[in-house]
């Protein structure tokens, strides 16, 4: 029995998969739980995503809902977020899949059995254009059944793709939308709403203004108030067609072309055409910009040769999602040129994705997790897409969790999140110098100059790459400006001397910032007072901790950071300078008055919902990073040309995320030289350098910076190897030898030359 007892009013939750694919005869159904003290009960048959405006008025009056997803075959637009947004509103959810509304299918008898047992007291139908009715809205026994009708001054073009093409381009300035009562096979307007149609109006646009049309319509059904009955004002169309063009014909006036691009321009659907009549090449126009571009460059200045072979990998124009840094491609030579028809074939690519080739080997990728889509569109459905929203908050409490922290403010950068806790810890002047490690991210030192202060490169250990206890101690021995220290745990790693340089810095008064953009998710063993070892997240012992959330770190939302800690008045404090530093305690009236210049730098909530699904992935996350890792130690140990690589390390006790498995090559030789040798050869698999010296930057140097050699010996010596979540063994395998043959070939010809 798939309703329940009988007599149960109610569809009981349930979820069916009948027959094959999407396209074949197929329903996905799923029926939620109804409302208490439900006003009505209504079967709201849709066909496009439209009309998931209609949900909202029905969830406010406490509907209950049979939604079916009747979307009509050959549609490309389909149904998806309608029936996803009605599930999550509680309403039940049938879909007859794209086989056609009058086809009888086992989909349509499922479909025809859930409305019966529903028993509607009213059936509202939408259809995506002059689609013919539903057998299964006709044949509805249900007291009240309606018809939402999209109309215009005149009879639609003949061809016509959907109801807004004909309005916009025979010119007119109004069309209407109207419900019609529909019973023993007749119809019957009785209610209208007139829709201004605008100069700059697009089909998706105009689709849009219907949406809210109907739901002003269909709220006043439901609250028993007078119809609205508005007519529409006789108009002169242009006449420039018997039928619906095709396609753009360049003996068109720019007026006639721009109607014709507006009206076709209805996303996902395909834009409006044109053709170069000498070659037959077609183009998709999307405004008239592209249009007169394609004008002036494909009829007017035609360019000799060819496409070329296909490359089989995507250009890498930005190495910044991925793999990190701070490359800076310019931008496409002309963003008005329109795409080719033909391109269409070609899926769109992001930089450096393989095009029929072997599969890129990247060096991070996000691990987002499956409520992702959910989130995002419980965001968007709320209309709060801002800052400060319930997604947001969720998302710092997450971070707070996972970095052993009591309070956090969401930003949209790491470094963003190093200006904050910079600006919090009261770095303001030069005088202020702060030591920094010099095997880092520039960010970290772009921070403390941008709040005002210096920052002092100090050398690293060659275990960890951390900072270590011993440059500090140095540092602080000749520098008496000295008022903070920023740690960066490098890779995933905890730095080895991360608790003595905490208590050191306790001693001497001074405030200690963990740059833990890389590494959080890890833990570190430390000692406490009564000589018990513990391990605690790392982040959570700093004054300050900051972490970024870019798409190639541990959680990966696309762009933001995080500033943390346990002090929340010094969060809060931080979150002042990222939220232009506005004037505090003076009244609403006051909004505008700002107490200092602070930066607008916080997360919004589209991102945090992203976030907050990724976050939920770090476990997941941290356990892959530690099987590559394991696979590349497995891989160096088997092959002798790697015999002499060195890994990183960690201290005992440490429990790494191993973020990023970097190799420091032998003396002598040259990480540069081997990493783009083996690119070269292998352009699947992505290489990336290690961190250029922040002592060695002219941007940077004062007399206070000193050599930093095991900085400068990881630089020259490192390559950083792919350590993306997607990776299987057997693609670290192919990187360990492509490695070992790259490092054999450098070495080979260093020994020719050194002869």
């Amino acid at each position: 029995r798939l309703w329940g007892a009988a007599g149960d009013k109610r569809l009981p939750p349930l979820s069916v998969w009948l027959g094959g694919s999407h396209s074949a005869a197929s329903i996905l159904l799923y029926a939620g739980n109804f409302r208490a003290g439900a006003m009505a009960r209504l079967a709201l048959i849709v066909q496009d995503d439209s009309s998931v405006a209609l949900l909202a008025p029905l969830a406010a009056r406490g509907c209950e809902v049979l939604a079916v997803n009747a979307c009509p075959a050959g549609s490309s637009s389909g149904c998806a977020e309608f029936a996803r947004r009605a599930v999550e509103l509680g309403f039940g959810v049938v879909s007859l899949g794209q086989t056609g509304a009058r086809v009888p299918t086992a989909a349509a008898a499922t479909v025809d059995a859930a409305l019966a047992a529903f028993k509607p007291e009213l059936a509202v139908f939408v259809p995506d254009g002059g689609a013919e009715l539903p057998t299964s809205f006709e044949t509805l026994a249900c007291p009240r059944k309606y018809i939402f009708r999209a109309a215009c001054g005149d009879e639609d073009l003949p061809g016509a793709p959907w109801p807004e093409f004909s309005p916009i381009f025979r010119g007119l300035s109004s069309a209407s939308v109207a419900l019609e009562r529909f019973a023993d096979g007749e119809r019957k307007e009785e209610a209208s709403v007139v829709v201004p149609v605008g100069d700059a109006e697009t089909a998706l646009t105009l689709r849009t203004k219907r949406s809210l049309a109907r739901c002003e319509i269909l709220a006043t059904l439901l609250d028993g108030g007078e119809l609205p009955k508005a007519e529409l004002v006789a108009e002169e169309a242009v006449k420039n067609a018997a039928v619906a063009p095709s396609c753009i014909s360049l003996d068109w006036s720019d007026d006639t072309t721009s109607r014709f691009v507006r009206a076709h321009f209805f996303p996902p659907h395909d834009a409006a055409e044109v053709s170069d009549p000498v070659s037959g090449e077609a183009y998709f126009i999307e405004c008239m910009e592209q249009f007169h571009e394609f004008r002036t460059r494909v009829l007017g200045e035609r360019a000799a040769g060819g496409d070329g072979a296909q490359a089989a990998y995507a250009a890498d124009t930005h190495w910044y999602s991925n793999v990190g840094g701070s490359i800076v491609k310019m931008g496409d030579s002309n963003i008005h040129m329109p795409a080719r028809v033909a391109d269409k074939k070609r899926p769109a690519v992001i930089p450096g994705a393989a095009l029929g080739a072997r599969k890129k080997l990247r060096m991070n990728e996000p691990l987002i997790g499956p409520n992702a889509d959910r989130y995002c569109a419980t965001a968007l459905a709320s209309g709060w897409i801002g800052v400060e929203g319930p997604y947001v908050k969720q998302f710092e409490k997450q971070l707070a969790r996972i970095c052993g922290c009591s309070a956090a403010c969401a930003v949209h950068s790491g470094t963003a999140a190093l200006y904050g806790a910079m600006k919090a810890l009261g770095v303001a002047d030069p005088s202020h110098h702060v030591l920094v490690p010099s095997f880092t991210c520039a960010a970290c030192a772009d921070a403390i100059v941008h709040a005002g202060g210096r920052p002092i490169p100090i050398d690293c250990d060659m275990e960890s790459f951390g900072v270590s206890l011993e440059a500090v101690k140095k540092a602080l021995e000749e520098n008496k400006n000295i008022v903070g220290v920023v740690i960066a745990p490098c890779y995933g790693v905890p730095a080895r001397d991360f608790y003595d340089i905490y208590l050191l810095c306790k001693e001497r008064g001074l405030w200690l910032c963990e740059d833990a953009c890389e590494s959080y998710g890890a833990m570190q063993s430390i000692t406490m007072p009564s000589g018990e070892k513990t391990r605690v997240p790392v982040g959570s012992l700093s004054t300050l901790c900051v972490i970024s959330v870019r798409s190639e770190k541990m959680i990966g939302v696309g762009e933001g950071g995080a500033i943390l800690g346990n002090d929340a008045t010094l969060v809060a404090r931080a979150k002042w300078w990222c939220s232009r530093a506005p004037c505090r305690g003076v009244g609403l009236w006051r909004v505008y008055e700002h107490d200092a210049v602070g930066q607008n730098f916080r997360l919004p909530e589209m991102l945090a919902a992203v976030g907050c699904a990724a976050a939920e992935m770090l476990p997941v996350m941290i356990e892959r990073k530690k099987a590559i890792h394991s696979w590349y130690q497995e891989g160096f140990a088997a092959r002798n040309p790697l015999q002499g690589i060195q890994l990183q390390k960690c201290a005992d006790g440490d429990d790494p995320v191993w973020w990023i498995t970097a190799a420091l090559l032998p003396n002598g030789i040259s990480g540069e030289t081997v990493g783009m040798r083996l690119m070269k050869l292998y352009p699947d698999i992505e290489i990336r350098p290690g961190f250029f010296p922040l002592n060695v930057m002219g941007i940077f140097k004062s007399s206070w910076v000193k050599s930093c050699p095991n900085s400068e010996r990881l630089y020259h010596g490192l390559v950083c190897l792919p350590s993306s979540n997607q990776l299987t063994k057997p693609d670290i395998e192919r990187v360990c030898d492509a490695l070992a043959d790259a490092l054999t070939s450098v070495q080979a010809e260093a020994a020719v030359e050194s002869k």
